[in-house]
């Protein structure tokens, strides 16, 4: 009798039902792995993509799901829709990931080499890198086909244009979902592209008899890389220093001749240069500084002409306020430069005329301002030179992370930003899980602010409001009057106190005469001896500073025309 053969197992499938062959080929193929917890996915055929073209890995795309690649495309198309500028949704998606201004947003991130370009002209001309400031789709086009025109672009210009127009062809057809949402559905994406491949190769080897160490090692370093994704902390690592570091870095520091080293930047104001050995530093900024003063004396008015002084001396600044709005801070900022322009007190230009709630300018007087706004627009201060960048910003009760996400912004686009203005510490609005101007809130937000200051190198001028026990103080304010923390003083490297000087009741003080009070200098003062009070007076209308008793302390110091020594 002639053995029969035995009957294939794919022939007792029943259609439509279970086909056992399938899996164990699955298995045999490696395409499936059997664990104690049941078959998975390898993941094989899904770790390496391959670049025809080149013949090589591509290691961005390793593990590319098709959920990612939506996830990236819904990114990029948001970025790109639409006829308005779309910076802030770049800056949001930035910050998610956990960006520093200073680092630009990885290619391996994206999966495609489109999605990679694509990327890069966005992220370039967010950090001011190309000729254009505007983030959409006409405006990247027309930067490209002029950077191709002038022989600066080296790339496929038909490849970008193409990609950039199927990312508009899914942002037509894709439904409009929350930019936020988008960004954490990337976020999570991204994260398990990053760590299934090798959590897949060790569990391959759940049934052999085999060392794990190495795939025990790379599932580490793939789950740290998916967690900093996730928890906003995909930025550049960075190593601890070492007494090698220490050493390098100071000897090559110590042996620049002091004419090639970097001159501080002058406040305009000798009283809070006295302070900060001789004013800021661009590119080594950290510290938080406090102009504190009861309501109406005058604070937001000295920290206008402070931020003029900085940036009349060429540093890069920004005037953020949570009280006034972007008229009135402009107003404010112009009615300086005029004074300043003209020479002389005039009771003309000032910030109410500039706002449109003083006198109308008319005839000679209006042609004066034109010529000056003129010069301001460009950038180019009375004296003929270079003005630094001069930003502003107006949010009614901004949060500090709603602050801290315009100052990071404003680094990546503008990396001469040196110092930051913020007006004021006590009239933002609370953060979440924070009762509204609570002491803990308080505490951390100071914290946050100093934390800013250092993360993107500027100096943040903190206005601030000083509490009731101020007011009938006999030796004026200090530190302790502060309202609210005492943190803020903690982490700050001067603290000025500013009040209208004390008068036996019968006589008024002179119109717009000051007392600074010095609270804390942390890094000494410039004068021979401590100055713990002097005395300014200013021109209010024009936020602008007149005389100052710290004059004195600069004899000689062409740092401040038209400053008077009191």
């Amino acid at each position: 009798m002639t053995p029969q053969a035995p009957t294939p197992i794919a022939s007792s499938a029943i259609a439509g039902g279970f086909d056992a062959a399938v899996i164990e080929r699955a298995i045999a193929t490696g395409a499936l792995i059997e664990t104690a917890s049941g078959l998975i996915p390898s993941g094989a055929g899904h770790d390496e993509t391959h670049d025809e073209s080149h013949g090589e890995t591509n290691p961005a795309a390793q593990g590319a799901l098709p959920e990612l690649l939506e996830h990236e495309r819904s990114i990029l198309s948001a970025v790109l829709a639409g006829p308005s500028d779309n910076r802030e949704l770049w800056g949001l998606f930035r910050r998610r990931i956990g960006l520093r201004f200073n680092e630009a947003v990885p290619a391996s991130l994206w999966t495609s080499a489109e999605h990679r370009a694509v990327a890069d002209e966005i992220d370039a001309t967010f950090r001011a890198e190309r000729d254009i400031q505007a983030i959409q789709a006409e405006s990247l086009r027309q930067s490209l086909r002029q950077r191709a025109i002038d022989g600066r672009f080296q790339g496929s210009l038909q490849a970008l244009d193409t990609a950039i127009a199927e990312l508009l062809r899914w942002a037509d057809g894709s439904s409009n979902h929350d930019f936020e949402l988008a960004c954490t559905l990337f976020q999570s994406a991204k994260a398990r592209q990053l760590f299934y491949p090798e959590l897949r190769r060790l569990l391959a080897r759940e049934q052999r008899d085999i060392c794990i160490d190495g795939e025990l090692e790379a599932c580490r370093t793939a789950l740290n890389a998916a967690v900093s994704i996730t928890s906003g902390r995909f930025h550049s690592r960075r190593s601890c220093g070492t007494a090698a570091d220490a050493a390098a870095e100071s000897l090559a520091l110590a042996q620049v001749p002091l004419s090639e080293r970097p001159q501080p930047i002058s406040t305009g104001i000798p009283s809070f240069d006295l302070d900060m050995r001789g004013g800021i530093i661009p590119g080594q900024g950290e510290g938080t500084y406090v102009i504190a003063a009861r309501s109406g004396v005058g604070k937001t008015t000295v920290a206008v002409a402070a931020a003029m002084g900085l940036a009349m001396g060429g540093a890069g600044v920004l005037f953020f306020s949570c009280e006034l709005s972007r008229r009135a801070i402009g107003a404010r900022l112009l009615a300086h430069y005029s004074r300043r322009a003209h020479g002389l007190y005039t009771p003309q230009y000032s910030a109410n005329d500039l706002e449109g709630r003083g006198n109308a300018i008319a005839g000679a007087d209006l042609e004066r301002l034109q010529r000056w706004s003129a010069d301001f627009a460009q950038g180019r201060s009375p004296s003929g030179d270079a003005m630094g960048p001069l930003l502003y910003e107006s949010q009614f009760g901004a949060t500090v992370e709603q602050f801290a996400a315009v100052v990071e912004d404003a680094k990546a686009a503008c990396p001469q930003l040196s110092a930051v203005f913020l007006d004021h510490f006590h009239a933002m609005g609370s953060s979440p899980g924070f009762g509204p101007n609570t002491t803990a809130e308080l505490a951390a937000r100071a914290m946050q602010i100093k934390a800013l200051a250092g993360r993107c190198e500027v100096d943040v001028f903190v206005v601030a409001q000083l509490n009731r026990g101020a007011y009938n103080n006999p030796t004026g304010p200090d530190v302790s009057h502060l309202a609210g923390t005492s943190e803020l003083e903690r982490y700050a490297s001067a603290v000025w106190l500013i009040d209208r000087p004390k008068t036996d009741g019968y006589s008024a003080p002179a119109a717009g005469l000051l007392e600074v009070h010095h609270g804390k200098f942390r890094h000494g003062q410039l004068a021979s001896d401590d100055l713990s009070k002097t005395a300014i007076r200013l021109d209010r209308a024009h936020c602008y500073l007149e005389a100052d008793e710290a004059r004195r302390v600069f004899i000689g110091s062409s740092l401040y025309p038209g400053v008077e020594a009191l």
